[in-house]
């Protein structure tokens, strides 16, 4: 789990370069994907919660992003962008296609669901992360005496 957490750090980092991120951004975003992805692993292992774990991963990516946003004076979207590729159910969509390129249109619609599940999850737990603790982040006005 240990591997599987740094090499999606590191698969943050690559697609990070490929966004043209840079400095310490870079190495924030990785860091965010590792956690996140360290977080989602054992959820995603549990007996039909594959899809909480996506949320809760995209959830983490979206609030750690947040908070790394509003202290690096950065947009939230440079942390965001590299650490959720390696939620992206890529592979899902892939034996989506291959199963309805081999006629097994039962296997390609279940994968194909399953991707756009998990892609809904995803998108939700990005979005609930943003609306919750953005707000949260926001530097209130002093009162005056």
């Amino acid at each position: 789990m240990i591997r599987a957490a740094l090499l999606s750090g590191i698969t943050a980092i690559a697609f990070g370069l490929l966004y043209q991120v840079s400095g310490w951004t870079l190495v924030l975003a990785g860091l965010i994907g590792m956690i996140a992805w360290w977080v989602q692993a054992p959820l995603a292992h549990l007996s039909g919660a594959t899809l909480l774990g996506d949320f809760v991963g995209a959830f983490l990516v979206g609030a750690l992003a947040e908070v790394a946003a509003k202290v690096r004076q950065e947009p939230a979207i440079m942390f965001v962008v590299p650490a959720i590729i390696v939620f992206v159910p890529g592979e899902l969509a892939y034996k989506s296609m291959v199963a309805f390129l081999q006629n097994r249109f039962m296997a390609g619609l279940e994968a194909g669901l399953t991707a756009a599940l998990a892609a809904g999850a995803i998108a939700i737990g990005l979005a609930l992360a943003t609306a919750l603790v953005r707000p949260l982040l926001r530097s209130r006005p002093k009162e005056r005496e």
